[in-house]
C-alpha cells in the first residue's frame, strides 16, 4: 500500500466518525497534607465511533434494558491514548481495556467497557 493509498483510507474513516470522544486521563493533586486526591481530567477531545464488540448484549436489569459487555472505539489512527485512560462518549465513562494494534493502521480501535 502506498502513503497516498494509506492518507487517502485514513481520511475516508476520520470522516466517518460521528461521535464526539472525551479522552480522560487521572491526575494527581497534593491535599495539602502530605496525600494526594485523584480526579479525571480531559486531556483532549477526537472524533470516534462506538459499537458493540461480539462481547456485548442486553439484559433485563431493575425492569429495564440495560447493555453490558465490551465495546470497540474506533479513533483517528494518530489519537494518543494510554492504557490507564478512560474515554466519555455521549455522557457515558468508558474504561479502555485494550488498545488493539494493526498493522497498517488506518485508524486507531480500542477495547473499552462501561465504567
Amino acid at each position: 500500500m502506498t502513503s497516498s493509498d494509506l492518507a487517502t483510507i485514513r481520511a475516508e474513516q476520520n470522516r466517518l466518525l460521528p461521535d464526539t470522544v472525551y479522552i480522560q486521563r487521572v491526575v494527581r493533586t497534593s491535599d495539602g497534607a502530605g496525600g494526594w486526591s485523584k480526579a479525571w481530567q480531559t486531556i483532549t477531545t477526537v472524533k470516534g465511533r462506538i459499537a458493540p464488540s461480539q462481547r456485548a448484549g442486553e439484559a433485563m436489569q431493575g425492569g429495564a434494558m440495560t447493555a453490558y459487555g465490551e465495546y470497540i472505539v474506533t479513533l483517528p489512527h494518530d489519537t494518543e491514548l494510554q492504557q490507564d485512560d478512560r474515554l466519555q462518549i455521549s455522557g457515558t465513562q468508558y474504561e479502555v481495556k485494550a488498545i488493539l494494534d494493526r498493522s497498517e493502521k488506518t485508524a486507531l480501535r480500542v477495547l473499552v467497557m462501561k465504567a
